[in-house]
């Protein structure tokens, strides 16, 4: 060794990439979430624009139970689960609704970069990446009319300055919508018809190179997103469908001390799609009164808001914000 790369070794970096005091001082921002309650501090969001006014020729086709969006050629372009056009209107008031909540809670609400694209699903920010600690694995989407979503995520992480620290690619396939970060140990993924087995074996992968283990769990073929289905709302209670997750899962949860709160089925699709802002505390829809009674009960804060013409997309508040940093269960801020 010579005598200037001796006197460089204490310059040597001697922490993981994700380490906060790295992160903060080269990146600007501790990046990245370590679990899925911690407070909220940032998030990817689409403000619903000129693509809704697309997607609204679309035509229903009953075999399919939705309005699709075609082309000239005939192929699928998007698609839409409402019989009616969507009220653009009605869909930027919920979403500015939503906004202006998460603003209130002292959120980061960075809007994804308008590149002059009409893509028509970007309203489901979740699903363009898999946040882990220390930074964004950018998605890759099983269907063509979302490819492009990966292309603007980038961009805008570039734009705020926040790693990327890996891509799905391949024959992979992962969404957003079926990931998330349970604890510094632990990840869990859902597979189904967008999540396929190369990109899990992806994703395992990544994640153990910070020595984190994923959990799968095969979904229904009637659900294509974990968070459909699952969401941690306190740092030792989850929201479940019970009729759509396997015993295993939700054994596997109890037996780490997590408390289960049923959806009740009485109440609409996508009740479970929710937001959790910090330990105990929920944004949630106002149609799912039955359940918010149930969370009432079980101690957590419910922030109820409507968002009946979003759900009209197929998704509801979870898939509609992509959580880009939470705090750490152990921050005292």
């Amino acid at each position: 060794m010579s005598v200037l790369h001796k006197f460089l070794d204490e310059n040597m970096i001697r922490q993981p990439f994700e380490d906060r005091s790295l992160l903060e001082k080269y990146w600007g921002s501790d990046w990245g979430n370590s679990n899925a309650v911690g407070k909220v501090r940032k998030v990817f969001v689409h403000r619903p624009g000129d693509e809704i006014l697309e997607l609204n020729k679309a035509k229903y086709e009953p075999e399919a139970h939705a309005r699709i969006l075609r082309d000239s050629q005939g192929s699928i372009v998007s698609y839409c689960l409402s019989k009616e056009p969507l009220d653009l209107a009605k869909m930027q008031e919920q979403h500015d609704r939503m906004t202006f909540i998460l603003k209130k809670e002292g959120v980061d609400v960075i809007p994804m970069i308008d590149d002059g694209e009409l893509l028509t699903n970007n309203l489901f920010a979740r699903d363009v990446g898999m946040v882990i600690p220390g930074g964004l694995i950018l998605a890759r989407f099983a269907l063509k009319f979302r490819t492009g979503e990966t292309r603007r995520t980038l961009k805008t992480a570039a734009k705020i300055g926040m790693p990327v620290l890996a891509s799905i690619q391949g024959e992979g396939f992962v969404e957003g919508g079926s990931f998330m970060v349970l604890d510094r140990k632990t990840a869990i993924t859902g597979r189904s018809i967008r999540v396929n087995q190369a990109g899990i074996d992806q994703m395992r992968a990544i994640l153990s190179w910070q020595g984190m283990e994923l959990i799968v769990v095969d979904l229904p073929s009637s659900m294509i997103h974990l968070d459909e289905v699952f969401n941690m709302v306190d740092v030792d209670k989850a929201l479940v469908d019970p009729t759509n997750l396997p015993h295993w899962f939700l054994q596997d949860l109890q037996k780490r001390g997590i408390q289960l709160i049923y959806t009740d089925p009485l109440d609409p699709p996508m009740t479970t799609n929710c937001l959790c802002l910090a330990p105990g505390k929920v944004l949630f829809t106002s149609l799912g009164k039955r359940t918010i009674e149930a969370l009432e009960k079980a101690g957590v804060e419910v922030i109820a808001i409507p968002v009946d013409e979003l759900n009209k997309m197929g998704g509801g508040i979870h898939c509609s914000s992509l959580v880009l940093q939470r705090d750490k269960l152990d921050d005292k801020r």
